[in-house]
Order: structure tokens, then sequence, then C-alpha cells
């Protein structure tokens, strides 16, 4: 025997025979109230005298089946036992045997499918299901025919009602739908399936997707042992098995589902979290297809999980585990954290633009991708969305052409980082002309700026590449601090280490953050650790004594507090795992068990006559005409001012000689110590012939009397 060579050459079969049933009940219908119901009654809501009498005649028990019924009913079981055997001969697969497959349809409820299905597809059942109905208005079966119809020896029993019970397939599943006349529907998607139509539901439309051909675990950038771990996986999923996918926004847990299923040789459907009626739909769309279903975005809640009837995936960025669950329960959690560095860089290189879509001349793409990997630790999904941001930044740059820089990428980035440091912290804009050139250190300090230079660029490189990440569990970033009067460069020495990672640097608010009240300090504290974690950010502590203090004796509740929140700090810093800087005036204030968590320090000492030199030269722009070499080493060589105040000085002259002239286009040697006289009067520092010497002295004195 052959098989089906499609559904509808079945699907027309198993509806030849459900005829035949619907065929017997025109027959035994046609022996009752047929022969005794007036022409001119028919579907009127009365009852004949003859009708009456004949209802009389019987005593209560059935009637045996007349001839012409049991034929019916006999060619039913024939058609049955043929289409039985094709069926067992057919190699692909048969939507009616799917659907009962995968509801776990006995026969009658089959049979009960197919009776509705007649009065969708053919007009004439429906006027002959009015006809056995004794009402023209019905146009389908009606819960009692159905039932007698398909299994006519336990019409009239609990057995029949019960088929219809809400625990039931039937209705469980809304596959037929029962209206207030007893009259049955089947539903519109299950017509619809079983007719050759995959379109879902009207009513899931917006929560409901297919998610298409899912890529293989081998075209994911996965860390090998964890594509091991998920091949293994894949192989016992079942449809007992609930997988709760946990990662940050751009992990890759929908793609992961995917790619599972796609192992597993799944369908997949992603489908939010709606209301009750319409997740039932979305459970009862997986199973028509006999897909996989992943709900995205499905936090904690109320800690249960939601009903499922197949293989079903869950997606949330806070890890969760279900109440309630015995052993046996089939919940898996797979976390997703936020890539390596070595996985980082290949994601970077695979989703990088080709070298002819980059500016001349272009970057490494081996080197970009690594700096890039190491700066920012991005999701798979957010390294996609700033290349595209990226693109974005560089259409506005220059409208009309497409070509890439690498600093756009770098902007690309930190717009994927969340906004969020901004309630205890403010962002420090980068000066994008200055560099580390620019800065005035003695070769002994710059040397030891240099080697924390390299410790940021290459630590990813030495965690990940050099496998260290595996032998520690904590202090995996860098803390770094910076020691040294006010004015040294401390503040511009950590803009120009974010600037060079292409990082945003943020000055954390004391003010903000401490609380005089219990515990508030430490939960301020860790949010700033937490989103400086979620944006990519490098923190900066200025004046960190104020924090960072040394434990003292507990005296009385208050110091015990301080010294808890102390703890919490070295705690926090110590799993941090970006990149945390530190300023402090009084280094021999910080608490010594921080120090030894430092990774490196860096001395800001107040700078030679020498260095002044350099500094008084820098600071003037280009447009503005400066004293003259030799004028300007004599205020270098005369006043110790730090780089923060020869700044103030400078900026003070330039404002004093447009007051005086505002045709002037530069500052003289004279209001420059005129506004050194000014600054040093804003620090308390003695203005006396002796420090200032001849003539700067009489300057400052009829600075003060004209002006």
């Amino acid at each position: 025997m052959t098989g089906y060579p499609d559904s509808a050459t079945h699907l027309a079969d198993e509806l030849a025979r459900a005829r035949h049933l619907l065929r017997a009940q025109l027959a035994w219908f046609r022996e009752g109230l047929g022969l005794v119901k007036p022409g001119d009654q028919w579907g009127l809501p009365s009852v004949g005298e003859a009708e009456v009498a004949a209802y009389l005649a019987g005593d209560g028990t059935p009637p045996p089946l007349p001839e012409a019924v049991r034929a019916e009913l006999a060619a039913a079981r024939e058609a049955a036992d043929r289409i039985a055997g094709r069926v067992r001969a057919t190699t692909g697969g048969l939507r009616l045997v799917d659907l009962v497959s995968r509801f776990e349809l006995d026969q009658f409820e089959r049979d009960v499918v197919l009776l509705c299905l007649l009065s969708e597809v053919d007009s004439r059942c429906r006027r002959l299901f009015g006809y056995l109905a004794d009402d023209a208005t019905v146009t389908g079966p009606t819960a009692e025919l159905a039932v007698r119809a398909v299994a006519p020896e336990l019409s009239g029993t609990g057995w029949g009602r019960a088929l219809f019970s809400a625990s039931r397939p039937l209705a469980a599943h809304g596959l037929v739908v029962r209206d207030e006349r007893d009259v049955l529907r089947l539903d519109r998607r299950i017509a619809g399936f079983l007719t050759g139509e995959d379109t879902p539901d009207d009513r899931v439309t917006g929560v409901l997707a297919v998610a298409g051909p899912g890529p293989s675990l081998d075209e994911l950038v996965l860390e090998p042992e964890f594509r091991d771990r998920l091949r293994a996986l894949a192989r016992t999923l079942d449809d007992d098995t609930f997988v709760l996918l946990h990662g940050p926004p751009g992990a890759g847990r929908r793609t992961l589902a995917a790619a599972l299923c796609a192992e597993a040789g799944r369908e997949l459907l992603y489908a939010r979290v709606a209301e009750p009626d319409v997740m039932g739909l979305c459970r009862r769309e997986a199973t028509l297809r006999g897909a996989a279903l992943c709900w995205v975005g499905l936090e904690a809640g109320s800690g249960e999980l939601p009903p499922r009837s197949g293989l079903t995936f869950g997606t949330a960025e806070t890890a969760w585990d279900p109440a309630g669950e015995g052993p046996r329960s089939g919940f898996l959690r797979v976390d997703l954290p936020v890539p390596g560095f070595a996985v980082r860089r290949d994601l970077w290189l695979a989703m990088l633009p080709p070298d002819a879509e980059f500016a001349s001349p272009s970057p490494s793409r081996k080197t970009l991708a690594e700096l890039l990997a190491n700066t920012f630790q991005l999701t798979p999904g957010q390294i996609a969305d700033a290349v595209g941001s990226a693109r974005g930044v560089a259409r506005v740059r220059a409208p009309g052409g497409t070509k890439l820089r690498a600093e756009e990428l770098y902007e690309g980035c930190r717009r994927q980082s969340a906004r969020r440091l901004v309630a205890f912290a403010r962002r420090i804009e980068p000066r994008t002309e200055l560099t580390f050139d620019d800065l005035v250190l003695p070769q002994a300090n710059r040397l030891q700026l240099d080697e924390l230079r390299g410790r940021i660029t290459l630590r990813s490189r030495v965690y990940g590449g050099w496998g260290f990440e595996r032998r520690l569990s904590l202090g995996r970033g860098v803390v770094a601090m910076f020691t040294g009067g006010s004015g040294m460069g401390k503040t511009m020495a950590a803009t120009l280490l974010a600037a060079e990672q292409g990082a945003d640097l943020y000055k954390v608010d004391l003010a903000a953050v401490a609380s005089k009240y219990v515990g508030e300090t430490e939960k301020n504290l860790d949010r700033v650790f937490a989103d400086a974690e979620q944006t990519n950010a490098m923190i900066f502590f200025d004046e960190a004594d104020a924090l960072f203090a040394k434990r003292g004796e507990v005296k009385e509740a208050k110091d015990r507090w301080a010294n808890v929140e102390m703890a919490f700090l070295l705690q926090r810093v110590e799993e941090f795992s970006g990149v945390v800087v530190l300023a402090s005036n009084l280094r021999q204030n910080i608490d010594t068990a921080f120090l030894r968590r430092l990774h490196a320090v860096v001395d800001f000492p107040p700078p030679d006559a020498h260095a002044r030199l350099r500094i008084w030269r820098g600071m003037f722009p280009a447009a503005v005409t400066a004293p003259e070499p030799d004028e300007l080493a004599r205020l270098a060589e005369r006043f110790p001012l730090s780089g923060g105040s020869i700044k103030n000085v400078v900026l003070d002259a330039a404002f004093r000689a447009l007051r005086a002239d505002p045709s002037a286009t530069g500052v003289s040697l004279r209001d420059l110590v005129v506004s050194v006289g000014r600054e040093y009067q804003k620090l308390g520092l003695p203005i006396t012939p002796g420090e200032f010497g001849e003539p700067f002295y009489d300057w400052f004195g009829e600075g003060l009397r004209h002006g």
C-alpha cells in the first residue's frame, strides 16, 4: 500500500470518512423525527402530536440502529482501516496526524474535529447540520450530535459530556469552541492549519514571531568549552524542559535559543509576556507547529514558571530560579555573561567593516579589534549596534560619505553604554587637543604613569589571552592612585588615560555619595561601581582620602559603621573589573589595607623651574601673543606655582589685558605678574618685595591702585 503524497490528500480521505458518520446520523434522523415532523413545522420551536405519540410509543430503551445507519458506520470503519494503512506507509508529515499527536487527541476527539471541519469546508454540510438540529440557523454539529456521531454506543452517557470538559484537549487548547446553543465550531487557526495555512492567529499579532532558521552553534563566537557544553545540552532537550537564558542586554539570549533549537532540529517561536489568554494562544501555536517557544523578557515576577506544553525557553536580565519546583521540574538555567577578551576580540574581527570602508589610512583590523575589546566589555548585540552607531556618526560628520574612522567606532561603543552614572558622578569632557606630551612630569614619575598606561591597555590580554583570569577570582580591574598637591595634573592625567582608551571618565561626586544614614553610603557606592561596569566607564575619585581614610579604634557606634563602610569599599574596589583612579593630597591618610590593593601609584610632585617654564609656554593658544621666552623664564624661576595655578594666572591675565584694551591680542609680562599676585592672595601666600623682587613687586602694587 502506498503512502499519502501530501496532507491535502490524506485530509480529503478523512473528511470523506467523516461524511459517512454524518450520513449515518441523517439516516437515523429520518427514521425518527423525520417520519413524523410535518413539513410546515420544520425549524419552528414546536412539538406536534405525531412527534409526542412516537416518543410515548417507545419503552425508553434505545431503538435498534436502522440498516442504513449500520451501513454508513461500516463504510466509515472500512475507510478508517484503509486510511490507517496508508498513513503507516507515509514517510512525510501529515497535518491531521500531527494535530492528533501534538495535542494528544483520542480517536473520538479527532472525529469531532473532522465533523466541525466539514462545516468549514463544505457549505452543503452546514445545511445538513441545520436539518439535524431542526434549526436552519445552526451551521455546525451540536455537542450531542457530535457524540452520537463519533461514538453511537456512548451517546447519552457521562462520557459524552466529559469529552468537552475544560480538562480535555478540545477545550483546554481551544481547538473546538462551544457556543451558548451547544453548537460546536472549529477554531479558525486550527481549521487553517489543517487546510495548509501557516499564518499565526490574529490574536497573537505583535506578541508572537517566528524565529526563522537559527544559526548553528559552530557559527556563534563562543568559548570552546561553553560551546561543547551547549552542544551536549541540546542533545538532552525534550518537551519537559524549560531553559532560562540569563544575561545582560545583547548577550545573545534569543540567538542562543535559536542555535539550540537548530542543533535539536526544532523550529522556534518568540513571544513576549502578555495576558494569560494570549499566552495560551502562543503556547497552542507552538504546540501546533511542534516548535519550541521562547518567552522574551521573562523576569522573576512571582517566581513561578509559565505553563508550558513543550520545549520552552525564557530570556531574562536578572538571574532567578523558580519557587516550588521539585528536582524533576526540568528547569535549567544557562548564564550568558559578558564575553571574555578573546571572544570580544573575535566578535570585533567578525563585525568590523572591511578595510575599504575605512578612511585612509585604514587602521589594522586586528589591532583595532584588540583595542576595542580591551576597553569596552560589550555583549555581541552591543558590538553589532556599536558598528551601526559608528556608521551613523560617520554620516553626520560627512553627509553622503560612509568612510569610517576609528574614533567613530569608539563613539559608537560609548553610545551603547547606558548613561546611568549621572546620579552620583559627572562626566568629564575630554580635551581632544591635549596629549600626554602636554603633561609635565619628572622622568621617574612619567615612567610610573607609562607603566600604568601599559597595564590598562594590556589587562585583557594578560587576564584573558594568557589565562590569568582563571587563577584570579578578584582583582582583575586596575586600581591606581595619583598623589600630589592641588593643581599638579592629577585630573588631567586621568582624563588623558580615559581618552587614550576611548572610554568615558566619570568623576564621583563625594557629596552625593556620602550619607549620614547607616548603610546609604555603601548602597550609593555599590550603585556607582555597578553602573560603571554597565557603562564601561573609568571612575575617578578626587580627594579620595575622604572615603578611603584609615580605620580607627572603635569607641562609639559611628566608628564601627565607619569601619564597616571602609571594609565594603575595599571589597567593592577589588571586585570591580574596570579602571578606578583615586587622587589624594594626603597619601599618608589612606588606609594601609587599601594601599595593598593598589596596582599603581603615580606621584605628581610640584614642578621645578624647568617644568614650570614648559607649563608657562604651553598655556598660550596660537592666537594669543605671549611674553618673550626669557620673560616667561623669569616667571618660572621666581614663582613656584603649580600647573593649575599657572593656568589660573594666564586666564586672569587674558581678562585683565582685554579689560584694559579691548583691541589687545595678547598678554604682557606685567599682566601676568599682577595676576600672579592675585593668585598669591587667593592661596594666602605672602606678597613681599623678597618674594616678588623688583620690579614685579611694584607692578603688583600699581595694579592694586589702578586695577
